[in-house]
């Protein structure tokens, strides 16, 4: 009954330790899990301060866009200002032109003597234009001239190429004499040409001999309609002039509305930017407000992750008192082994089962070694564990909601652990009974072997079957260390991990708070320039004023000087009319006579010209009849001595 009683309490602790790693297959998928999660917090939170960073970098470029919007309107401003200095200069040069204006009134009566002066040198003209006839005549005959002499040029060409073939071309010499004889009758009729002309030249100069004289009635009356006309075109002329004046006047009276209505549009402007600067200073003290919110919750999360690392450190003291517990715990458990092994010892004498079982408590107190030695292993991850708390707690004192949940998966991972602990002390407690349980079934096995012998053999094999349990459960525990083994290192990794996560967040810190000084040193200078802007609107808005009173001034001047010019032009106006009609009327009627003569000459020079220019191209017409004729047997002789020569060959 004894030996089922044992053998039923091995039954229940190999139960008991097949269990086990199930247990720590959950812990590392809970361990796992709690990774994944804190994993994914993290990269919340990374997109978060991206979010943040590019709600910064809009708000940057928005300043930087309103900035360039305010450089803009200075800048049209300034075009303003120009475009007034444009009008101003425009209206000076209207004056300018007024000016220029009347000179050329007195320009245009000293060229109405001049073209009196042109009419009799257009006298002289046509006379050279008759002699210039002439000599277009005699570059004719020229042209002529050298029209035979490419006539020669051509028969002597042919002639060469009679001399050529005189032995095979006889027939040919006939075409020869008769473009001879041709040619003959084209310098006759170059004869009868020149005989024309000379005759017609003698009729033109008969003709120019009955043309009228100076004195003669028809040319005076010729002149006093030419002098008429120019009388009419004159007083359309100051008719035209004085509608100009008008002109001009009224374009003054628009250039002063524009320089109005610029003014006007300017101080609109100008009222718009005082509105758009009160507008930025509101916003300014706003930002200031909001920084010095941000300022105090900065300051509060300092103090809230005060407290926190405070609570850290209660919670390392407490895990220090409880592996101090632990550790005595694990002394009481090597003083209970040192009894077992004296009475394994003394069981040893008696039987080899009992050495057996020494051996047993041999490996188990070597197995509560190392685990002790994981369990120091762990108490020293844990101070380092606090230690890297400490340091992140100072270095990201800003950062509030991160570290908040970086400490809640810390401290979740310290229950984790805390739980690990008890269950591993919950494993040792169960591995004690066991031995206590061996012990007492030991004391029964020596009260029971002086009785029972044959039961030392069944006992013997039991415990070959307690010791093959045994192996089995030290692969098993082999198994869990090996796991064990690789939670600390996904937990050394993930510590590394952690850390680069810090310093990059670190890193990203400084840069924010060099973006933060960045913009404040930004929204200092866009104050300072505002306050510029403004003295310079204030200077500009004086100087403007001092210009619109200057131009006042001047118009006014340019309007009395207008109006005294205009009277004098008037006087001057009415002298001159009076000395060119008395001038006009002697020169009008001798111009007008002229003129009659002149056009009556260019009309018979004219048609004898057509009529020498038709007979001409009737001479060019033949001559290229005759020309096209000799190529025509030219290309027929060449043929013919072609021919001739193959049949030769």
């Amino acid at each position: 009954m004894e030996s089922r009683i044992s053998l039923e309490d091995r039954s229940l602790t190999d139960k008991t330790e097949k269990k086990i790693p199930v247990k720590s297959v959950n812990l590392d998928h809970k361990l796992r899990q709690d990774t994944a999660t804190t994993y994914t917090q993290m990269m919340k939170e990374l997109e978060q301060e991206r979010e943040r960073r590019w709600k910064s970098e809009q708000a940057t470029k928005k300043l930087a866009d309103y900035i360039k919007e305010l450089q803009e309107k200075a800048k049209e401003d300034s075009n303003i200002k120009a475009t007034a200095i444009d009008a101003t200069s425009h209206l000076k040069n209207a004056l300018m032109n007024e000016k220029e204006t009347k000179e050329k009134l007195k320009v245009q009566s000293d060229s109405l003597q001049e073209e009196v002066k042109l009419l009799k040198e257009e006298l002289c003209k046509s006379r050279q234009h008759e002699s210039s006839q002439k000599e277009a005549i005699k570059s004719m005959e020229e042209a002529l001239t050298k029209q035979e002499r490419e006539k020669l040029q051509q028969d002597a060409h042919i002639n060469k190429k009679y001399q050529e073939g005189k032995m095979r071309c006889a027939a040919l010499n006939r075409e020869v004499d008769m473009l001879r004889q041709s040619s003959e009758k084209q310098k006759h009729q170059i004869h009868q040409l020149q005989e024309l002309l000379a005759n017609r030249e003698q009729e033109h100069r008969e003709e120019l001999k009955k043309r009228y004289t100076l004195d003669s009635p028809q040319l005076q009356s010729v002149i006093e309609k030419e002098v008429k006309q120019i009388e009419k075109e004159y007083k359309t002329e100051v008719k035209t002039q004085q509608e100009k004046i008008d002109v001009l006047g009224r374009q003054y009276t628009e250039l002063e509305d524009e320089f109005r209505m610029a003014l006007q549009i300017e101080a609109s402007r100008f009222q718009q930017v005082q509105e758009a600067f009160e507008r930025i200073s509101e916003e300014n003290a706003g930002n200031k407000t909001e920084l010095m919110g941000a300022l105090k919750k900065d300051e509060k999360a300092s103090a809230m992750l005060k407290e926190l690392s405070l609570l850290v450190k209660e919670q390392k003291g407490r895990i220090a008192e409880l592996s101090k517990s632990k550790q005595e715990q694990a002394l009481e458990y090597r003083e209970r082994v040192q009894t077992l092994e004296a009475h394994v010892e003394e069981a040893r004498k008696r039987m080899v089962q009992f050495e057996l079982l020494k051996k047993e408590k041999g490996k188990i107190s070597a197995e509560l070694d190392a685990k002790q030695s994981v369990i120091d292993g762990l108490k020293a991850e844990r101070k380092l564990w606090g230690q890297e708390l400490a340091q992140q707690g100072s270095s990201l004192a800003q950062d509030r909601g991160r570290l908040e949940a970086k400490i809640e998966t810390l401290q979740f991972e310290l229950n984790t652990m805390k739980k690990h602990l008890e269950k591993e002390t919950d494993v040792v407690k169960i591995k004690t009974k066991m031995i206590d349980d061996q012990t007492e079934s030991i004391k029964k096995l020596k009260e029971g072997l002086l009785e029972r012998d044959e039961e030392i053999r069944k006992s013997r094999e039991e415990a070959l079957r307690i010791q093959k349990s045994l192996e089995e459960q030290l692969t098993e525990e082999k198994s869990i260390s090996q796991d064990n083994q690789e939670m600390v290192d996904r937990l050394q990794e993930r510590k590394t991990d952690l850390k680069q996560q810090i310093e990059e967040l670190k890193i990203q810190l400084e840069e924010s708070q060099n973006a933060h000084s960045v913009l404040n040193n930004k929204w200092k200078e866009k104050s300072n320039l505002i306050g510029s802007l403004e003295q310079q609107v204030g200077q500009m808005k004086q100087s403007w004023e001092d210009k619109e009173k200057r131009l006042t001034q001047e118009r006014d001047r340019a309007v009395e000087a207008t109006r005294l010019a205009v009277e004098k032009l008037k006087s001057i106006d009415e002298t001159f009319h009076q000395q060119l009609e008395a001038k006009d009327r002697s020169y009008h009627d001798h111009i007008n006579q002229l003129e009659e003569e002149k056009r009556k000459e260019i009309e018979r020079a004219n048609r004898q010209v057509f009529v020498v220019e038709q007979e001409m191209r009737d001479l060019l017409r033949e001559t290229e009849s005759n020309k096209r004729g000799m190529e025509d047997k030219v290309k027929q002789m060449t043929k013919a001595l072609g021919e001739l020569q193959s049949d030769l060959y």
